[in-house]
């Protein structure tokens, strides 16, 4: 099963609109190899997770919390158990700017940008 590691956060430009974030992700294969990378909106997110739920059961994405050493599972109710601008693992995760330095820092010559 194909697993989707969330490593940042785009926050939405307008302050009317927080929930319009987007997420950056890595696709991870069977043996936990990166095989992808990707950004999902929030609405394309939660539709990935039912999904996956109506197939499997269970969430097939992780995320990677700012300050820990371990990813844990995003679950739907992530999305519901706060009020509408929050979540429990989104407001943990690094923005696009900060991942980038822990790439510049790990000195990968690797550059993630937002087009459009």
């Amino acid at each position: 099963m194909v697993t989707f590691l969330a490593i940042a956060v785009l926050p939405a430009t307008q302050p009317c609109s927080r929930s319009d974030y987007k997420v950056w992700y890595l696709e991870l294969n069977d043996r936990k190899e990166v095989v992808g990378i990707g950004v999902k909106t929030r609405e394309m997110l939660v539709k990935d997770l039912f999904d996956c739920y109506r197939q499997t059961g269970r969430s097939n994405w992780r995320a990677f919390k700012s300050g820990e050493d371990q990813s844990t599972p995003i679950e739907i109710y992530d999305f519901i158990s706060h009020n509408l601008h929050e979540n429990t693992h989104f407001g943990n995760l690094p923005t696009l700017s900060q991942f980038q330095q822990t790439l510049e820092f790990l000195e990968l010559k690797f550059e993630i940008q937002h087009v459009a």
